[in-house]
This record gives C-alpha cells, structure tokens and sequence, in this order.
C-alpha cells in the first residue's frame, strides 16, 4: 500500500512561519480561501504570504 506525503499550505508573516492554513482551517470550520483572505485583513502594513510544502 502506497502512501502519498500530504502537503499543506503555510502561512508567512513578514518572512516569518506563522501558521498551517490547511489545519486551521478545518479547526475553526472554514475554506481554506476565506482563512486566507481573513489574515491578509487582520494584518494591515504586514506582509502576508503562502506557500505550499
């Protein structure tokens, strides 16, 4: 039985790692567009970005 690595999205504030987009999202009930869209308004002057690992 063949596993596959699971890859997630991460989220980076100014460079820095700050959280795993995928898991909290489903902690807190959400699409995973919508967490994102949500931290880019609640960190105004800061710079948001995602990748994926």
């Amino acid at each position: 039985m063949r596993r596959t690595k699971r890859k997630t999205v991460w989220a980076y504030l100014d460079g820095k790692k700050l959280v795993d987009i995928v898991q909290a999202a489903l902690d807190n009930n959400m699409m995973v567009d919508d967490l994102k869209k949500q931290l880019i308004e609640e960190n105004p002057g800061h710079e948001v970005t995602f990748k994926c690992q």
